[in-house]
């Protein structure tokens, strides 16, 4: 029995296949340091996330930028990959019509140097006068640069879990090229 798989499927077994290696390479890493997050970086790690929220509050998508590190990645829904300053700045800027966005940490990990953020985050936009709301999991790779200032090394989205409170399948997310 020959079995083949369309594209639309295949995209979906890459980014399923993509998350279990990052959360098992955490998993390891991990268990090998401790992986207690102190106050003082719990509390770093939570001020971070609301200088994202009110940049994009207030359209400031250069702060976000600048809160990844020079050899970023970020994977979107989709499995697509948005490595570098260049690239990582268009796609911020690429949200400007963004009206808010509220990031929840349901998991905070790591040692202190890297520190791993699992959780949702939830984006309004306005588009043609039209106002959608999408939450997604997401997760956060920090770490810790020269400077003694966490960067975001990966920012991975999943497929949206709701749209504008209604549920949603998974992979059911607008396809990026």
């Amino acid at each position: 029995m020959k079995t083949t798989l369309s594209l639309s499927n295949m995209r979906k077994l890459i980014a399923m296949l993509s998350s279990v290696i990052i959360l098992t390479a955490f998993a390891t890493t991990t268990n090998a340091q401790s992986s207690e997050i102190n106050s003082e970086v719990r509390t770093e790690i939570e001020q971070l996330n609301r200088t994202i929220e009110k940049s994009v509050q207030s359209h400031d998508m250069s702060t976000i930028v600048d809160m990844y590190a020079d050899d970023a990645t970020i994977i979107v829904s989709g499995g697509k990959k948005i490595s570098g300053r260049k690239a990582i700045a268009e796609y911020w800027y690429s949200l400007g019509d963004a009206k808010s966005l509220k990031l929840v940490i349901l998991v905070l990990g790591g040692s202190g140097k890297v520190i791993y953020q699992l959780g949702k985050w939830t984006i309004t936009t306005v588009k043609d006068g039209i106002e959608k709301t999408i939450t997604t999991d997401v997760v956060f790779v920090w770490k810790k640069n020269t400077n003694y200032e966490y960067k975001i090394q990966l920012n991975s989205s999943n497929n949206p879990v709701s749209s504008n409170g209604k549920q949603v399948t998974s992979f059911e997310a607008e396809k990026t090229n």
